[in-house]
């Protein structure tokens, strides 16, 4: 391998190297580059400052020592130290440092107890991303357990102050992804490429970044910086915060050189391919062999060919059989229309002819006495004369004329209409006969059409397959067999192409490995020196040196012996995950460049082991080291000492005093 000095730091030395290297034309690097995304990154990164601004809670305790409504407000916050302090336990400081946490992260209720997220029903928490304010506001009904349930607004602030909305919808893993993509892309954070043979190649994000700016006692530090010790990630983190040029860079050509790597192992071995494609290839000819001796294909294709003319008939039968159908349906409420006037006509001529008979009745009668008094008339009336001036013997009035020859009138055209509607019906029924017998004919001949078809579809299903056909199947899979093994005989489709390309990528791994490293070194001893000066304040006896190694493993010379950051007590390993994150942040400014945001909170850092005495130089170390850093906003939850009232100025304080609580 080349020497480091020879490879010119910009993005054309790198592709000059990396063809050298791999014996490759400058044009197929960067066709190979850009297919697996590696890009130079040549520019040293500036960082962007993530701070919080303020915290507003409000909800309803339920189910607790002090039930009742609660209202939280903790603003102005800005860049030093604070402390957010309880005189007991149990008062809601971690509760405050994991929604501040969700909140950065969208990721809610995220380490919240479920019963302070089942409190809570408006949530309003505002940070500033390089100066510029951000707010996220969460609202949910109190008692609510899921977070997709509430509904939550993400915005940013304009230059006139004014709200601009970037998210609305539920706080669920809609917030969740708008919060990721919104981070990444404002504090100018890329991609973290990770592989394993396990889970293959992936890329870790916000998450993983996010997660180095909280520290807690009460999780066992697994890794020097984040919290996944797998892959080399807190060497990633660390290069990415102390800004060192072709991190990126490298960190992509590595997962794409794994990647391909574990596509060549994972490759079936060709000769055996080989020779079960050899094998199936001569069982297909020996099928085909005998498929040309068979005979008979003739009784099958005449069976298809009948098939399709018993299929056309068949369409014209149905179309019949419907028409026959229809027609009859017609007919039979014809004869039913008629049928109903008939009788109705019938029925009117009887009420008729009782009418007249009625009114003939009538007339003859011979009162003798008037049917209302019973008095006798002087004479018996007569009976209904008929002359002019004739009246009636009762009422005195005009008796009408001809009346009997307008009844028979009436009765007669009846009568006439009665016969006709008869005439009618008798026709109905007839056609009504003949278009059933039409039906019955038509569905009859389709159902025998039907199930000819159906005895030749199973005559044709039973019988031996069409020689003809079978041959040229099999004719097709010899063929496709002959092409494989042919193509894999090929040079073309050899391993030529993949084997150029990773030649490619594993020189442009080591080439941007080289170009990392050149300062890499000096910045690890810088950031290893810094670690092990905090931690002494920070009450990690007897250490005499520390090493940072190309790899991201601690190693503490302690007590006249090698220790490994994993083998470190949990006391031990948060005090130095504090010291590294100060660290990290500390060398990035003072050789200015870096992406570290300069957020760190850290949950009850005097729980684990830490006595007074230390605890108030580690406060005192860690508020000093914020100051000349400068730009860098630490939020600590802590059980109320003297130490802290010292160090964290009384408006940098939260604070719930005697037996209260924070809300």
């Amino acid at each position: 391998m080349r020497k480091e000095q020879t490879i010119e730091p910009t993005e054309s030395g790198w592709i000059k190297a990396i063809a050298e290297d791999s014996g490759s034309s400058e044009s197929d690097v960067r066709t190979v580059l850009l297919k697996f995304g590696v890009r130079a990154q040549t520019t040293p990164p500036r960082a962007k400052s993530l701070r919080f601004d303020s915290i507003n809670l409000r909800g309803v305790r339920a189910g607790s020592e002090r039930d009742g409504p609660f209202d939280l407000s903790w603003s102005d916050l800005g860049t030093g130290i604070w402390a957010v302090m309880s005189e007991r336990n149990l008062r809601g400081k971690s509760s405050i440092l994991n929604l501040l946490q969700a909140a950065i992260r969208g990721d809610f209720p995220g380490r919240v107890k479920p019963d302070v997220w089942k409190w809570l029903e408006i949530i309003e928490i505002r940070y500033r991303v390089d100066e510029v304010l951000h707010r996220l506001e969460l609202r949910k009904a109190a008692g609510e357990e899921k977070a997709a349930e509430g509904r939550a607004m993400l915005s940013r602030s304009d230059s006139d102050g004014q709200w601009i909305t970037l998210y609305e919808g539920d706080s669920g893993d809609g917030l969740k992804s708008q919060t990721e993509h919104l981070m990444m892309e404002e504090l100018d954070f890329p991609l973290i490429y990770a592989h394993n043979k396990t889970t293959g190649g992936h890329p870790h994000g916000w998450p993983l970044i996010a997660s180095t700016f909280f520290l807690s006692s009460s999780n066992e530090p697994k890794a020097l910086f984040g919290d996944l010790p797998i892959d080399g990630l807190p060497l990633r983190l660390l290069q990415l915060f102390i800004g060192l040029s072709w991190v990126s860079t490298y960190s992509a050509a590595l997962t794409a050189q794994k990647q391909v790597e574990q596509g060549l192992i994972n490759r079936p071995n060709q000769s055996g391919v080989n020779a079960v494609l050899n094998t199936r290839l001569l069982e297909v000819d020996g099928q085909l062999a005998e498929a040309k001796k068979a005979h008979g294909a003739g009784d099958r294709s005449a069976k298809r060919l009948e098939l399709a003319q018993l299929d056309d008939e068949t369409a014209i039968n149905r179309k019949t059989a419907e028409t026959a159908r229809v027609a009859f349906e017609t007919d039979t409420a014809t004869v039913a229309s008629v049928s109903a006037s008939y009788d109705d006509a019938r029925r009117r001529l009887k009420q008729l002819e009782d009418e007249r008979s009625a009114g003939y009745s009538f007339r003859q009668l011979s009162p003798t006495c008037c049917p209302a008094c019973e008095a006798a008339f002087g004479k018996a009336a007569p009976g209904v004369e008929h002359g002019d001036g004739n009246t009636c013997a009762l009422c005195k009035n005009d008796l009408a004329v001809h009346e009997d020859d307008l009844d028979n009138h009436h009765i007669q055209d009846a009568q006439t209409f009665v016969e006709e509607l008869a005439t009618s019906l008798q026709i109905a029924k007839a056609k009504l006969k003949a278009s059933e017998k039409t039906a019955r004919d038509a569905t009859e001949q389709l159902r025998a059409v039907i199930s000819r078809v159906r005895d030749l579809q199973e005559v044709i299903s039973t019988s031996p397959a069409d020689p003809e056909l079978v041959v040229v199947q099999l004719e097709a899979q010899a063929r496709q067999l002959r092409e494989l093994l042919a193509s894999l005989q090929s040079p073309a489709n050899d391993d030529t192409e993949t084997q150029g390309e990773l030649k490619i990528l594993c020189a442009a791994t080591e080439v941007s490995k080289t170009l990392m490293t050149a300062m890499q070194s000096d910045v690890l001893n810088a950031i290893a020196d810094s670690v092990m000066a905090l931690a002494k304040k920070f009450g990690v006896s007897h250490v005499t040196s520390m090493h940072l190694d190309a790899g991201g493993k601690l190693k503490v010379h302690q007590g006249g012996a090698d220790i490994y950051f994993s083998n470190l007590t949990m006391g031990e390993k948060l005090r130095i995950k504090i010291a590294i994150s100060l660290a990290a942040v500390e060398v990035a400014k003072r050789r200015g460049h870096g992406r570290h945001p300069g957020l760190l909170i850290i949950d009850s850092p005097a729980s684990e082991e830490v006595v007074n005495e230390d605890f108030e130089q580690m406060l005192d170390s860690v508020a000093s080291a914020a100051k000349d850093i400068g730009g860098v906003q630490i939020i600590i939850g802590t059980i109320a000492r003297k130490a802290v009232e010292a160090v964290v100025p009384s408006d940098h304080r939260l604070h719930a005093k005697g037996d209260g609580y924070l809300f």
